[in-house]
Parts: C-alpha cells; sequence; structure tokens
C-alpha cells in the first residue's frame, strides 16, 4: 500500500500514513488540518520486479498447469 506524507497546519508536525489508494480520498476529507507534504525524505515508490506472475511462479507452476489441461478433458477451453 502508499505512503504519504503529511503536514498539520496547525501544528507543523509531519506524518506519514499507509493509506490504500481508494481511502485517499475520504482520509483527506475527514482530515481538513493536513496537507500534503513533499520534502526531502518523501519519496516516489520504486516498482521493483517487472515480471509477470507465471514467470515469478517458476516452472513447478507451469507444469501444475499443464496438468489441469491435460487431465480437463478432451474438449477443455483452457489455453497453454
Amino acid at each position: 500500500m502508499p505512503q504519504y506524507d503529511f503536514k498539520n497546519t496547525e501544528s507543523g508536525e509531519i506524518t506519514t500514513v499507509t493509506l490504500r489508494i481508494s481511502e485517499y480520498d475520504d482520509y483527506i476529507a475527514s482530515h481538513p488540518e493536513l496537507t500534503r507534504y513533499y520534502g526531502p525524505t518523501s519519496a516516489m515508490g520504486i516498482i521493483s520486479g517487472t515480471k509477470d506472475a507465471y514467470a515469478m511462479a517458476g516452472s513447478d507452476w507451469q507444469q501444475h498447469l499443464k496438468n489441469i489441461k491435460k487431465g480437463s478433458g478432451k474438449n477443455n477451453t483452457i489455453n497453454d
């Protein structure tokens, strides 16, 4: 989940909050004393790993899917 830095406009305190993207608008609406803070310690999130799920699962998962297809009958619609 993303982390957001907020600055309290009354006290100047900076806090980091972990929220779902879908929760962000509700959080802002319910905390009018906070504004987004983009300070020197605030950093953009870095995406690590760009492999798809099949590549990360490995060859055992690929073999498992092949076994499912083989065992599902002659007229199955499962793609390799």
